[in-house]
């Protein structure tokens, strides 16, 4: 079960586009890390640009950015899994958004299955 969070300014991507984000990037990561789609949980959180500082300086309004990072249980995994995540999710995210800028971050979490889950069990009781 990925839980993907997104963080981007806001009003850089229309309700269109992030339909778009959610569809596009749980495709990416069942066919990507063999995930299952149903599982798949997606939040997009939209930041005021006075509350997105790079370098100590606000982003410029005409620069757009974002955070994608991905929790998954620890050992479910492998480097390739990552490096294709990465670079498929910086393609995806540079198609939506314009003016993309290289100081954007992705994160794939490992967390330890008896440290998370849904509903009143955690990963580790759910295999």
């Amino acid at each position: 079960m990925p839980f993907i969070s997104v963080k981007v300014v806001e009003n850089q991507l229309t309700e269109e586009k992030k339909k778009d984000l959610i569809e596009k990037l749980t495709d990416l990561v069942v066919e990507g890390m063999n995930r299952e789609k149903s599982l798949t949980t997606i939040v997009i959180d939209e930041i005021k640009p006075s509350s997105w500082d790079i370098g100590g300086k606000a982003i410029r309004p005409e620069e757009s950015v974002s955070f994608v990072n991905i929790k998954v249980s620890k050992g479910t995994t492998n480097p390739d899994e990552i490096a294709l995540m990465q670079v498929k999710t910086k393609e995806l995210m540079s198609s939506l958004l314009n003016n993309y800028i290289e100081e954007n971050y992705f994160i794939i979490d490992e967390i330890n299955s008896t440290g998370w889950g849904f509903g009143d069990l955690t990963m580790a009781n759910r295999d």
